[in-house]
């Protein structure tokens, strides 16, 4: 990568402090991006890279090193030079980051470095019998108590990303609805800024898992990039070179409430025969109850002591793993649904990637040879061809991490936002959170 706004001397001379400004600031993201693909690097690798002059990249790097987000790890040779030079990389220690998943039974919390590795994590189950306050609430305890255990990790918290199931308003950070909850117009960033002090960023589940794999999962590096995310619900989320494409209204990638029968059963979001209804964790545990109910045999009413609302994922894989043709025939028919959905999906899109993910994707190994023969059936040969399917490297945590990808995005793109932040903070000022970048 190039940067383009790195020109003549009679250049810089013709603009304007506000555009040299924004040119050191294209050339920090520059710097940072470049060392977190190819770390480590010397000063002059990364002027070879970056197309930099060793000037210009001399006193970027003294700006990071002095803010705390790049370090010097020693002296080594370098690929592109073959002679010894000191090596840069990112600082893990440059501060933590905070990724969070409320789900429809869950909270999960993640914090990491700033090498994006697991410091600190916690998963705690809900009800919906709760209501919304309390799991706020819990939710608001458990990052706290996370941040007070990984204080010495770090002298600061770079800043917070929340993935919730529902329509979100990224401007706001609100979610507007959230059809497998029954909550709406909760205003997360408002409610969320109130108790932290560092930015905060929210957005639907799906989407923040879709920019979590295609920063530190199976999609990193591609170009287009669809994710479908199968749990209590069914979500999606797209990404082109490394945005979120958020549409019109930050709503983009609903794509469980495509109509896929319009005579079907209906949906939590007010519709009939959403694909949702055929391709959800409900959708598989209602195909079993059907066929036992309708007289066959099955392990998982033993394991369950007849109890068919106790079924979980893991429990059909293990019976599936076991040979119960009840979890076999309904993952089987699961998969159907799911290919022939996607396979519209790649139609429309033609990504790069497609990406599973979500509570069923602990099931893959018998869900997706059966998803890539429905898609080979149904999607252009010209459009499969070039594409890749993979299952989500993060599993049920992609969500978590996509959340931890917003903020590392932000201050990748932005790094004097960050710069500043961490300056106030330093000082003893609070600092205020801004909405969920689109990417």
């Amino acid at each position: 990568m190039k940067s383009p706004l790195n020109g003549t001397h009679q250049h810089r001379r013709m603009v304007g402090t506000g555009d040299q400004a924004l040119v050191r600031e294209i050339n920090l993201s520059l710097v940072l991006n470049t060392l977190r693909d190819h770390s480590p690097l010397s000063r002059a690798s990364l002027a070879t890279r970056t197309d930099l002059n060793k000037t210009t990249i001399s006193s970027l790097v003294r700006q990071l090193v002095a803010a705390g987000f790049v370090s010097e790890i020693g002296s080594g040779r370098t690929e592109e030079l073959g002679r010894p030079g000191m090596l840069l990389d990112l600082d893990p220690k440059a501060g933590c980051i905070v990724g969070v998943e409320i789900g429809v039974d869950f909270i999960s919390v993640i914090i990491t470095d700033f090498a994006a590795q697991i410091v600190w994590r916690r998963r705690a189950s809900t009800s919906l019998e709760q209501g919304q306050d309390s799991v706020i609430r819990q939710t608001i305890e458990i990052v706290k108590d996370g941040i007070a255990q990984t204080q010495h990790e770090s002298r600061r918290v770079l800043g917070m990303g929340l993935g919730v199931p529902g329509l979100v308003d990224i401007s706001s950070g609100t979610l507007l609805f959230a059809p497998n909850l029954g909550w709406s117009n909760v205003p997360f960033h408002a409610l969320l800024q109130d108790a932290f002090d560092f930015p905060i960023y929210v957005d639907n589940e799906a989407n923040m898992a879709a920019l979590g794999e295609s920063y530190f999962g199976v999609a990193r590096g591609a170009h287009s990039v669809l994710y479908v995310s199968a749990g209590v619900g069914l979500g999606g989320g797209i990404v082109l070179n490394g945005e979120l494409m958020p549409g019109a209204t930050g709503l983009t990638g609903e794509i469980g409430h495509i109509t896929m029968r319009p005579d079907g059963l209906p949906c939590n979001c007010g519709n009939r025969g959403c694909w949702e209804t055929l391709v959800s964790q409900s959708a598989l545990f209602r195909r079993i109850r059907d066929a036992v109910h309708a007289g066959a045999c099955s392990t998982l009413c033993e394991v369950t002591g007849g109890d068919l609302t106790a079924l979980t994922v893991p429990l059909v894989v293990e019976a599936a793993k076991l040979g119960d043709a009840v979890a076999l025939a309904a993952l089987a028919d699961t998969a159907v649904d799911l290919g022939v959905g996607i396979a519209n999906l790649v139609n429309v899109l033609n990504p790069d990637v497609v990406v599973f993910g979500g509570m069923l994707s602990l099931a893959s190994e018998y869900l997706m040879p059966i998803v890539e023969r429905v898609i080979g059936e149904h999607a252009l040969k010209w459009s499969v061809a070039p594409m890749r399917l993979q299952v989500a490297a993060h599993g049920s945590d992609a969500a978590v991490m996509g959340g931890i990808a917003a903020v590392y995005h932000r201050v990748l793109s932005q790094p004097s936002e960050s710069m500043r932040n961490v300056a106030r903070t330093s000082a003893g000022e609070p600092r205020h959170g801004v909405p969920v970048p689109t990417g």
